[in-house]
């Protein structure tokens, strides 16, 4: 697994890295270009030519990473190198976890890089240290102050990162669904995307719609007596790990379908 993993990192990393650390120096460079002095120069266009090429790259960086991590799923499984990726002495969990591992990494800092180089745009290297150590100070007094915000942060850094991680195993899903198809199988995937994206969201209305209708008076007065038993802080606990357990297990449901189809279904040729 962990071979696995390095792999991937490398794979994906040789790509993503480079894009990563040129948006960021092109944020310096706009933040150096939007000078008075600077823009004064050919009026304006010089600067005006940096800050479309800094936008092109960030939109860039968004679709670039996308398509690296579909890619990689979509050419090492279900390409024709899946001949020799199901050769390897590992299950097709392993397969499967490794490519969505890196895939969350990959997305994680994607967005830390548009995040940085938004912030080294606007105000500098100055600037952005100083409200990175703003906000690591008020994170530290906060745990102080209240032994309730560990517990918060934790059940949110957790449920993100179920989050992301049923995500990518979502796209996986759809992908190895339309890998069943016997032509046009990248049409069938964006198909099946549609497709399961459009039910889950009627599912969910039909499910809020029969909810709030169905005669539950006493469960709502038992619930909301519980809720008022453990005060707030214990209602956002209990609504944070509820969450946490529904995205789980879609994310489950998720790896299920795509494990069963890759070990039983799969069609390489």
């Amino acid at each position: 697994m962990l071979k696995l993993l390095k792999y991937e990192w490398k794979a994906c990393a040789r790509i993503c890295l480079p894009l990563y650390g040129g948006v960021l120096l092109l944020s310096l460079i706009n933040n150096l270009m939007m000078a008075e002095p600077v823009m004064d120069i050919l009026y304006g266009i010089p600067t005006m030519l940096v800050s479309m090429l800094y936008f092109g790259v960030m939109v860039a960086v968004s679709v670039v990473t996308t398509v690296i991590l579909i890619q990689r799923f979509y050419k090492n499984l279900l390409g024709d190198e899946g001949y020799l990726m199901f050769t390897l002495p590992v299950t097709v969990s392993q397969h499967i976890w490794s490519k969505a591992i890196i895939a969350l990494a990959m997305s994680v800092l994607s967005m830390l890089s548009a995040v940085l180089s938004i912030s080294l745009m606007a105000g500098g290297f100055g600037e952005t240290f100083g409200w990175i150590a703003a906000f690591f100070k008020s994170f530290v007094s906060a745990f102080t102050t209240d032994a309730n915000t560990v517990l918060y942060t934790l059940e949110g850094m957790i449920w993100l990162i179920l989050l992301g991680l049923a995500s990518v195993l979502f796209i996986y899903l759809c992908m190895a669904l339309g890998h069943l198809a016997r032509k046009h199988r990248v049409l069938m995937a964006v198909v099946w995307y549609f497709v399961l994206t459009t039910a889950g969201q009627f599912l969910f209305m039909l499910l809020m719609m029969g909810v709030t209708n169905l005669p539950f008076d006493n469960l709502w007065l038992a619930l909301n007596s519980m809720l008022r038993s453990i005060g707030p802080a214990g209602a956002i606990h209990l609504g944070m790990l509820l969450l946490c357990g529904v995205t789980a297990a879609f994310g489950a449901a998720f790896f299920a379908g795509t494990r069963y189809i890759l070990k039983n279904r799969l069609n390489l040729e």
